[in-house]
């Protein structure tokens, strides 16, 4: 593919123009994907979103099926977008999340437009909760119709089995989980969550 060093800087500068606070470009292989990320959606407190979109557990491709696909790929575009960790722990992380559900549709379609033709997008979140949410059930799960989204929703990263804090680490952004039973007062690495910002990733998985 001709200066592909410009044509993926060019997707990252794109990420941050649609939105996404950074963006970075790391090796498909490094991507680390575990089977209990997947499982952490059934137990031991199920997730409300648990069978209710095809991009969740347990419809959405198994981590170990992923993990074979990820060989076909080459590099893997990542974004996030900052927000205050009290967002991201009440009703206002839905609309972050339909933000990134947004940004990695579109830079799928850009990909794909750059000669990336197997982009493929995936999101945080469950995107019945987030597009679908005032309807009865999932169309494409209930009746077997095509998706009423296909536009932004993309399936979810833990679903996939994706280790969402090796992600963040891998490029360099701060990333601490909060003990919803303290939140928002105490952070796993004992400094106040108050006031700090945490995020929210989505990624293109580029061949």
């Amino acid at each position: 593919m001709p200066n592909e060093k410009e044509n993926l800087e060019g997707l990252k500068a794109q990420a941050r123009f649609l939105g996404a606070t950074d963006a970075a470009i790391i090796p498909a292989h490094s991507l680390k994907v575990e089977d209990r990320f997947a499982e952490m959606c059934a137990a031991p407190t199920r997730c409300a979103s648990y069978g209710l979109a095809p991009g969740c557990p347990p419809h959405a491709i198994k981590p170990a099926i992923f993990r074979e696909q990820l060989a076909g790929y080459r590099y893997i575009l990542v974004f996030k977008i900052d927000a205050p960790i009290a967002d991201l722990m009440n009703e206002r992380r839905l609309t972050i999340a339909r933000e990134i559900h947004r940004i990695a549709a579109t830079l799928e379609r850009a990909a794909a437009s750059r000669g990336w033709a197997q982009a493929r997008g995936l999101a945080a979140g469950s995107c019945k909760e987030l597009f679908c949410g005032a309807e009865a059930s999932c169309a494409v799960l209930a009746n077997q119709l095509p998706c009423l989204r296909p536009d932004v929703a993309r399936p979810s990263l833990s679903a996939m089995g994706v280790d969402f804090a090796a992600l963040a680490q891998s490029v360099g952004w701060r990333f601490g989980r909060i003990d919803p039973a303290t939140a928002p007062e105490q952070s796993t690495d004992s400094e106040p969550a108050m006031g700090l910002m945490g995020l929210m990733a989505g990624l293109v998985l580029l061949a």
